[in-house]
């Protein structure tokens, strides 16, 4: 089986700048996250050894959120990060660097035929879109991603195994 290739933090950060400018809609829309970062409900950053964000730059984002949850972090758009005063250019481009560090990976030279889309699993499940778009976004299916035209998708079962398409 051919492996896939991932992007690397340069190309992440190209993509979700570009389909920021394009789009103009939360990050959660533009890149997948990992389930585990998707539960934290207080974000902690006990010192800077550990993260890539300044105390700074936590205190101002604390400031203009609403709550510490992971998910209110990648609710709002690039834009909403780029216009906050007190931010600054180096802790925008940590807040990238977490993001890169806690999404699915974004896969490059995948074949489509090994993925469903949303309309797919749709069908398959017998499930309302923006329910399924909802657990999605929350990490609920396993590998699945946005690719770069916006587009979930979720790697079929492997052939012969036990696997189940919500998994």
């Amino acid at each position: 089986m051919k492996q896939t290739k991932q992007m690397s933090y340069d190309q992440f950060r190209a993509h979700v700048k570009r389909a920021s400018r394009l789009r103009n809609v939360p990050l959660i829309k533009i890149v997948a996250f990992q389930e585990k970062y998707m539960k934290i409900e207080e974000m902690q950053f006990f010192d800077v050894e550990q993260n890539y964000m300044s105390v700074q730059a936590c205190n101002t984002l604390w400031m203009n959120l609403k709550d510490k949850s992971f998910r209110t972090v990648v609710s709002q758009s690039l834009q909403f990060y780029q216009q906050m005063t007190n931010l600054g250019r180096h802790s925008l481009e940590n807040l990238i660097r977490e993001l890169y560090d806690t999404a699915v990976p974004v896969l490059l030279d995948y074949d489509p035929s090994r993925y469903y889309t949303l309309e797919q699993l749709v069908e398959i499940l017998a499930t309302d879109e923006d329910k399924l778009i909802e657990q999605l976004e929350m990490g609920r299916f396993k590998g699945a991603f946005i690719n770069e035209e916006g587009k979930w998708l979720k790697p079929k079962p492997e052939v012969g195994s036990m696997e189940s398409v919500y998994y």
